[in-house]
């Protein structure tokens, strides 16, 4: 007989009294999600990375569960900062200042009532997202909160699961190192997920737009129009994206983000006056 599973606990669904048991349980750990919304070219929502982060968060929950930890899901946190895409009609950036405020006055509302653990899932990539997330971390620390990151993260460790070869040798791309934004990854995750979202007669026709984002950011560009100049918004190769593809690297990424979460986790002692004075 095997063990049912436990659902996950979203907490803008719980009355204020279960919410104070939740935040004075111990082994509770609430997953943020954080995307944004901005554009991602002629065939895909300005919802993905909003989507993205939210998956992580579902595929992570249960990873907790199976090894003691009580998972407690935030509601998401849509907007955030797209500067590369803030010219683009339908994207909504907000300020790295903003922004920062933004999560260490969200974290710190919750830790007064008693949580502790925090895993800020995000899929935006945005190299000001990732620096504002960095700066709100380590207010957050001062506090004697614990404030982890599951996704697209400036750490090494945490970009690592995102990008490892186990998720780029699942590419039917040639150029899986030039799979960034809106190409066949990201194509392939909406597929998966909310697939009448995806414009597919017009992502079949869409040329390969193998860029090298990396290089382009290191050597400055702000904008993607700076990044490749006269795009549509993609890079990569979106006619090759299969659901199959997303839900298969979403695994790898899952598997290979729980099992750092975990150990941080584990060796992380709260103090005990920690989210009392935040």
């Amino acid at each position: 007989m095997t063990r049912r599973r436990r659902a996950v606990v979203r907490l803008a669904e719980r009355t204020w009294r279960e919410a104070r048991r939740l935040a004075r349980d111990r082994r509770a750990v609430v997953l943020l999600p954080l995307g944004a919304v901005e554009q991602h070219g002629p065939h895909l929502p300005l919802l993905v990375d909003w989507l993205g982060a939210e998956e992580i968060a579902r595929r992570l929950a249960p990873r907790l569960a199976r090894r003691g930890w009580h998972p407690v899901l935030a509601p998401a946190l849509p907007y955030g900062v797209s500067g590369l895409a803030a010219r683009w009609p339908g994207t909504v950036s907000l300020s790295e200042p903003t922004f920062r405020r933004l999560l260490v006055e969200i974290v710190r509302g919750l830790a007064r009532h008693g949580f502790r653990r925090f895993v800020l899932t995000n899929y935006q990539a945005d190299p000001g997202q990732l620096r504002a997330i960095t700066a709100a971390r380590r207010d957050l620390a001062r506090a004697g909160l614990q404030v982890l990151v599951a996704g697209f993260t400036l750490e090494r460790a945490g970009m690592a699961a995102m990008t490892a070869p186990r998720v780029t040798a699942l590419l039917r791309s040639p150029h899986p190192d030039r799979e960034w934004h809106s190409g066949e990854l990201e194509t392939a995750l909406v597929l998966a997920l909310r697939p009448a979202l995806v414009r597919r007669s017009v992502a079949r026709r869409l040329r390969p737009a193998w860029v090298d984002v990396p290089a382009a950011l290191a050597r400055g560009a702000e904008r993607f129009e700076e990044i490749a100049p006269g795009g549509a918004g993609y890079f990569g190769w979106p006619a090759a994206a299969r659901a199959t593809t997303a839900r298969a690297a979403m695994d790898v990424r899952a598997a290979l983000i729980a099992e750092r979460i975990l150990g941080a986790l584990a060796a992380w002692t709260p103090r005990p006056s920690a989210g009392r004075k935040v």
